[in-house]
């Protein structure tokens, strides 16, 4: 069943200007060897096999509505079959929950690791890390660069970001020859072998991460490249001669990709994404396994790391960093020299670093003592002053957004201002409070009590998990939330980003955060499938507890009891 595959570069290859990113993952080919082995080793037989399934925006709801309605046939039928509304093999989890923000990298990062971001190290799509003063930027929002989306995949730039081993190493680490294939997730480390797709897909994959907006009848070139990424799966799979991979895990982007810049908005965008070319793929992807018998005693897991909300794609909603009325301006009028908004500079004389979280914003601030004058360079590795380094900044955002002070446009923009007093790096930081003005700080609790909003999920919890832990500094010391998933019109949302979109997602909202996980395997009941579930997640249900099932279901015999 082989197919026709595309060898010419893509347009941005054949301008006179390529970066080396872009050289570079073109030139790797269909896939990265990331691993020495021997042909004739083999993991243990008497274990179960793993299909991850990642789909990269899909919200529950959409999710479970086509797959109970018959309209996403191809999936179904790797989750066994359906009969009617219902999946005799196969348990549909209505309780889990993205970590904050609800983003791509930090939400994947929780999943393969199994700890919250305070305690892997990845506080969002791009942050700051003051002990060595680098800008971290798997996904940048404050600019548009390309360079370390491509590292990613050619030289493991969000893996080496991980503070803690992926749920792949700890799987190596118990069966030290077991097969691990994965495709185009940003989170591969321990794996075997990372797959991509045929050079002009791959390097249009990482390209439209920063599409802005375009016409309906676009919908076909993101299926291309998830449909040249599942040839690249099923191809690996014919050439494995009859052993697949214990684990193999499939990372389609281009439902995320498609959702933030379609006409139709994110809810339609993606309904009409899954029931199209992607199901068919799905099912073609069931009938290799099914060939070679490896859906016999294989779990399937599919899940996703965030939501959708619709919002108004133009300058008047998004809060940039270059206008009259952005954050930038905030914090130089509050006597703060700003980071510039690049990967890497040659500037070391900044006060304060911004970094955007669609509808959050972190803000990190140095102790300003330390580098009065200009040219000096700030002592990032200690704590800012409470009093006079962080306030100052909370109460200067506080009276943007109340009063538009300084910047008149981002009056009425935030919903809350966050902080914190600091801790000394390497300490457990304390929880962010609401900023409610003059100098005072207020629980988050105890602030919902008197600001209900029923829009909001387990913000207090999740927001600890952000914050609290061995590397909870790197979520910023102040931080700024949008009105975005607290409101019902996408006319009155906004969002913290360079250039417009169509949807965003990050908030604490059910929209962003509510995340299908999904546990199927053909010869299991749905009634024992919920346990395994239940046993490992309880009744609500957490992203950083998948890693955990993960494992359960390859290590534990008893599972196949």
């Amino acid at each position: 069943m082989k197919r026709f595959r595309t060898f010419v570069l893509g347009a941005t290859v054949l301008v006179g200007c390529v970066s080396s990113g872009v050289l570079k993952l073109a030139l790797i080919g269909d896939s990265r060897e990331l691993r020495e082995r021997t042909d004739d080793a083999a993991a243990p037989r008497d274990s179960s096999s793993l299909l991850v399934i990642g789909l990269d925006g899909v919200n529950r709801s959409i999710l479970y509505d086509l797959l109970r309605g018959g309209d996403l046939p191809g999936l179904a039928s790797l989750l066994g079959g359906r009969q009617g509304r219902r999946f005799p093999h196969a348990h549909l989890d209505e309780s889990t929950l993205s970590p904050l923000p609800s983003l791509t990298i930090p939400g994947w990062a929780t999943i393969f690791t199994g700890v919250t971001p305070a305690e892997h190290g990845i506080a969002g799509n791009e942050f700051f890390v003051r002990e060595t003063m680098r800008f971290a930027a798997p996904l940048p929002g404050t600019f548009v660069d390309e360079t370390p989306v491509h590292a990613t995949y050619t030289d493991d730039y969000a893996n080496r970001l991980l503070e803690v081993p992926s749920v792949y190493d700890r799987m190596r680490a118990a069966e030290p020859d077991i097969r691990i294939w994965v495709s185009v997730s940003p989170f591969y480390a321990g794996a075997d072998r990372l797959l991509l797709a045929e050079r002009s897909a791959a390097v249009d994959m990482t390209q439209s991460f920063f599409e802005t907006t375009i016409d309906r009848d676009e919908l076909g070139k993101y299926e291309w490249r998830d449909r040249e990424i599942f040839d690249t799966v099923i191809e690996h799979l014919e050439g494995s001669r009859g052993s697949p991979p214990d684990v193999l895990t499939l990372y389609v982007s281009g439902t995320d990709q498609y959702a933030h810049v379609a006409p139709e908005g994110p809810e339609r965008a993606i309904r009409r994404y899954l029931q199209g070319a992607v199901d068919d793929m799905f099912g073609e992807l069931q009938k290799e396994l099914d060939a070679a018998h490896a859906l016999d005693d294989r779990y399937v897991v599919v899940v996703a790391d965030h939501g959708h909300t619709e919002v108004v794609a133009d300058q008047e909603h998004l809060i940039g960093v270059d206008g009259e009325d952005d954050p930038p301006v905030v914090l130089r009028a509050a006597g703060f020299r700003l980071r510039p908004f690049e990967l890497e500079t040659g500037d070391d004389d900044f006060q304060a670093v911004l970094t955007y979280q669609g509808p959050f914003a972190y803000v990190y601030v140095a102790d300003r003592s330390t580098c009065a004058e200009e040219g000096q360079r700030c002592r990032w590795h200690e704590p800012p002053r409470f009093e006079e380094d962080v306030l100052p900044v909370a109460e200067a955002f506080f009276r943007a957004s109340e009063a538009g002070t300084n910047a008149p446009g981002m009056k009425g923009t935030l919903d809350m201002v966050l902080a914190r007093r600091p801790r000394p790096y390497g300490e457990r930081d304390l929880p962010f409070e609401v900023y409610v003005g003059n100098g005072r700080l207020q629980p988050i609790s105890r602030y919902l009590e008197s600001h209900p909003n029923p829009r909001y999920v387990a913000f207090e919890e999740r927001l600890r998990d952000l914050a609290v832990g061995r590397y909870g500094e790197r979520a910023g010391d102040v931080m700024l939330l949008a009105h975005d998933g607290d409101r019902d019109r996408p006319e009155d949302r906004y969002y913290f980003a360079t250039t417009p979109y169509r949807s965003v997602h990050g908030s604490p909202s059910r929209r962003d955060s509510e995340i299908p996980l999904i546990l199927a395997h053909r010869g299991k009941t749905t009634a024992a499938l919920r346990r395994l579930v239940e046993r490992r997640l309880g009744q609500n249900g957490r992203a950083d507890e998948i890693a955990a099932l993960l494992l359960d279901l390859r290590r534990d015999r008893s599972l196949r009891k």
